[in-house]
């Protein structure tokens, strides 16, 4: 078993989740009903929440401590950056705390959503293929 593997899962279920909320991304349809699009919304923030904290405080700690030189720099690059992109984030939640602030302009709401799904869809394809390769190999 990988030592990133139960980092890996987590990003699976991220894309499943976020594969979810892609299909619900058209203004009418959440015109009709902001509900669904919220739901996944908050499932999709309560479990990267959890993935970035494990990360902060298990993850990101060990591969700094680690004899590799390379590890270690990707890892401490990684960690500033995510510190911007959870402010990102952050910012997207205040945006859009639920249905009645995403029923008040949907084609921004979706607009938005695109952006930070891409973002953190990046962001994991990064990790994965920049840092959780050099961890399993280290």
């Amino acid at each position: 078993m990988r030592k990133t593997e139960t980092y890996r899962q987590h990003h699976e279920e991220l894309r499943a989740i976020a594969a979810r909320i892609e299909a619900l991304l058209d203004p009418a349809t959440i015109t009709a009903n902001t509900h669904p699009v919220a739901d996944a919304v908050r499932e999709l923030f309560g479990k990267f929440s959890v993935h970035l904290a494990i990360e902060d405080n298990s993850l990101y700690p060990r591969a700094k401590a680690l004899d590799n030189q390379n590890v270690r720099a990707v890892a401490s690059r990684f960690e500033t950056e995510m510190g911007g992109l959870s402010q990102r984030f952050d910012a997207y939640r205040k945006s859009w705390p639920g249905p009645l602030a995403i029923g008040r302009d949907p084609a921004r709401f979706v607009e938005e959503t695109r952006a930070v799904l891409d973002a953190l869809r990046t962001r994991v394809a990064r990790e994965e293929t920049q840092l959780y390769d050099l961890i399993d190999a280290a």
